[in-house]
């Protein structure tokens, strides 16, 4: 009888776990999906500071982010920007990185409105982000 259990409760739990790099199961057009970029790496204000982030965009379908990876060169540009000079301890701290997180959202969604490829771009998060 356990065994059957154990059988069962793996033959349920298995085809609830998504596929890497997809949030949904399945995989296929229309399912969300994470989109990563190169690391960002920039100067932060003052001598010998910098901000390297790694950001992942969760975008809510396959042909979505296909049209987004065309702009990925503009995407990291606007990033740079917008990351580069800021004071290395202001962003250290958690309120302010939460704050730097929802204004690189908005500035790629700029960017990809720009260029006609705005739709479909639900969220954006840092997986790693190391200032020194």
């Amino acid at each position: 009888m356990r065994k059957f259990m154990i059988a069962l409760l793996l033959g349920v739990s298995f085809p609830l776990l998504s596929t890497p790099g997809h949030a949904n199961s399945g995989g296929g057009e229309g399912d969300s999906q994470y989109l990563p970029l190169e690391s960002v790496l920039v100067n932060l204000e003052g001598k010998r500071h910098y901000l390297r982030a790694d950001i992942q965009l969760l975008v809510d379908s396959a042909e979505h982010a296909e049209k987004m990876k065309v702009h990925m060169p503009a995407i990291r540009h606007s990033l740079i920007m917008l990351f580069s000079g800021r004071n290395p301890e202001q962003i250290s701290a958690l309120d302010q990185r939460e704050m730097l997180r929802q204004n690189a959202k908005e500035e790629v969604k700029k960017v990809l409105d720009h260029y006609g490829a705005g739709k479909g771009l639900e969220d954006l998060f840092f997986t790693d982000f190391i200032v020194q």
